[in-house]
C-alpha cells in the first residue's frame, strides 16, 4: 500500500469514528420543551427526563446516527413498556444547541451539557 493511501485511509477511519455531535448531555432551553434533560451516550443509549433532579427517566431509548446533525431514537415509556415512539435530535454542533422532533412535532429545544453518569439500579 501507497503511504499516502495508507495515510488517507487512517484518516477515514479516524473520522468515521469521531463521536456523534448528538451524544453527551442536553437541557431544556426553551419553556414548552417535553422533557427537561436528555442524556445520550456514547454507547447507543438516551435516557429522557421529565425533571432535571429525576434520577428515573420517563423514556429509555437506543440511538443512532442518521447523518452528522441528526440523531434517531427508538424509545419506551419507562412506566409503559407498550407505547414505544421514535424521535429525531436535530444537532447544531456550532451552537451546541438541538432540537428535539416526533415525527414533525418539535418537542423543544435543548443546549449541551456535559453527561451525567448513568445511575446504578
Amino acid at each position: 500500500m501507497r503511504p499516502i493511501t495508507l495515510l488517507l485511509t487512517t484518516l477515514f477511519l479516524l473520522t468515521a469514528c469521531s463521536p456523534h455531535p448528538g451524544a453527551g448531555g442536553w437541557g431544556a432551553s426553551s419553556n414548552d420543551a417535553s422533557f427537561a434533560r436528555l442524556e445520550i451516550r456514547y454507547n447507543g443509549q438516551a435516557e429522557f427526563f421529565s425533571n432535571a433532579e429525576d434520577t428515573i427517566p420517563a423514556w429509555r431509548c437506543f440511538w443512532g446516527g442518521v447523518d452528522k446533525f441528526r440523531a434517531s431514537m427508538k424509545c419506551v415509556n419507562a412506566a409503559n413498556d407498550t407505547d414505544e415512539r421514535v424521535f429525531i435530535l436535530l444537532v447544531d454542533e456550532s451552537r451546541k444547541q438541538a432540537e428535539l422532533l416526533q415525527g414533525q412535532q418539535p418537542l423543544g429545544q435543548y443546549t449541551w451539557q456535559p453527561p451525567t453518569e448513568p445511575v446504578e439500579e
